[in-house]
């Protein structure tokens, strides 16, 4: 999906420390390449994710750290999502994204 982004909510300190085995879990299944996408939709500085993931990076504290705050931390309260492919929106209201489709919509 396609973010443009309207407002973005970002928790600076949390109060939640960052669970780290849960980062580690989570890292193979993510799409890494749409979430740094994703990330530099919403705004986020350049470098806050790097491109590649490295055999390294996977037991770097300050790396999953990292990658804790980006997926825990960052809040797209409003905006529109859209599919590549068909270009239909979604609209996000108070971090809720509003995925129901009219019934003409259901094919």
């Amino acid at each position: 999906m396609k973010i443009t982004v309207s407002e973005i909510k970002v928790h600076e300190n949390s109060p939640t420390e960052a669970d780290l085995d849960f980062v580690q879990n989570v890292l193979p299944v993510l799409d890494w390449p749409a979430l740094v996408g994703a990330s530099t939709e919403i705004g986020l500085p350049a470098g806050s994710l790097p491109l590649n993931i490295t055999d390294e990076m996977v037991s770097d504290k300050e790396f999953l750290t990292a990658l804790f705050h980006v997926l825990m931390n960052v809040q797209l309260v409003r905006g529109v999502l859209t599919c590549p492919d068909t270009g239909k929106e979604f609209a996000v209201t108070d971090g809720i994204v509003e995925f129901m489709l009219n019934e003409e919509e259901c094919t």
